[in-house]
């Protein structure tokens, strides 16, 4: 891996995607969320590099956890601190003889557990544009020095190349869809849901919702980041774009939830299915457990102010965590 000059701190805000931590040594995490669905999208794979540093420096170690949809089967496979490797300039991460970055990702694992092997590679990748308050998906937030937790969009969107041997099965992922995201920070927030797909029956399309207990200056408030992407059209809700949250029911694995702005009414609807156990950062340490799926269902409308419907499709492969109670969020 090549090395160039270190980036300030100030232009690692506008590349979220690069790695963040090279300074942190205690109560730090750090990892990037790939997910890959193949073309008959009967098979889903999530894998997260990613490197944690605990409350003393003997705690740090990096990591590669993998999730697979076929038996929802997950794994954690521990590497030496010493293994991770990084570019300063631009996405681009080694954990042992695995490579990330966001045109690639090759996996080299094999142990008593899981053998998993191959090469997939990110065509025709769209992301998000950056603008000066805007330098990733947390908007203006991501200038606010010692948040708990930090959150950016890779890959939007990406057709996959190649072919992954797991456990002794061959999965062709050849023109299939694929999604790159990441996390940062301390601790992943004590309250959340998420969902994110981008694989809709009709439409070439995006969606990806998030909303948090946020701690911040002692005190905590509720944020929410959330877009839709409809071909080269991307339409952003969030707390910093003023957008506010008019429904948001849990109930019985189903999530309903109404956002609107001045100009639009967004509408997402989603069904869990079954997943798997991944582990989550507390004060750095990958601690606690969360239960994702990766085989989720969406349906999204979006409307103007006037009533016309701009958008409606139904989505399928998608990632969903619900860790809050059913009424979390139901005040706001």
């Amino acid at each position: 891996m090549q090395y160039g000059e270190s980036m300030n701190s100030i232009k690692k805000i506008y590349y979220p995607e690069i790695f963040q931590g090279k300074y942190k040594k205690k109560n730090y995490f750090e990892g990037w969320y790939f997910k890959n669905i193949d073309k008959a999208k009967e098979n889903a794979l999530a894998v997260i590099p990613g490197v944690s540093f605990g409350k003393r420096n003997d705690d740090a170690y990096c990591f590669i956890q993998i999730l697979n949809k076929s038996d929802d089967k997950t794994y954690y496979i521990k590497f030496n601190i010493n293994e991770f490797k990084y570019n300063e300039n631009h996405f681009e991460i080694e954990i042992g003889n695995n490579y990330f970055s966001a045109e690639k990702m090759r996996l080299d694992i094999c142990n008593d557990d899981v053998c998993i092997k191959g090469i997939l590679r990110f065509d025709n990748i769209l992301q998000i544009k950056k603008t000066t308050f805007r330098p990733g998906i947390m908007g203006p937030f991501s200038f606010i020095p010692f948040m708990e937790c930090y959150h950016g969009i890779v890959n939007i969107h990406h057709e996959i190349k190649g072919r992954i041997e797991y456990n002794g099965k061959v999965i062709d992922f050849d023109k299939g869809y694929g999604y790159i995201e990441k996390d940062w920070g301390r601790s992943f927030p004590s309250s959340w849901i998420w969902v994110q797909s981008n694989h809709f029956y009709k439409e070439d399309a995006t969606v990806m919702f998030s909303i948090a207990k946020i701690p911040f200056m002692k005190k905590c408030f509720t944020g929410f980041i959330s877009f839709l992407r409809v071909k080269d059209t991307i339409y952003y809700f969030a707390t910093y774009t003023n957008a506010k949250i008019k429904k948001l029911d849990i109930l019985d694995n189903k999530l309903d939830l109404i956002i609107s702005d001045k100009d639009y009414i967004f509408e997402l609807h989603a069904e869990n299915s079954s997943g798997g156990l991944l582990k989550a950062p507390q004060k750095g340490e990958m601690v606690r457990q969360i239960y994702e799926s990766i085989d989720a269902k969406v349906r999204v409308i979006l409307k103007d102010k006037k009533g016309k419907l701009l958008f409606e499709g139904e989505g399928t492969n998608a990632g969903m965590e619900v860790m809050c109670n059913k009424d979390e969020f139901s005040n706001l």
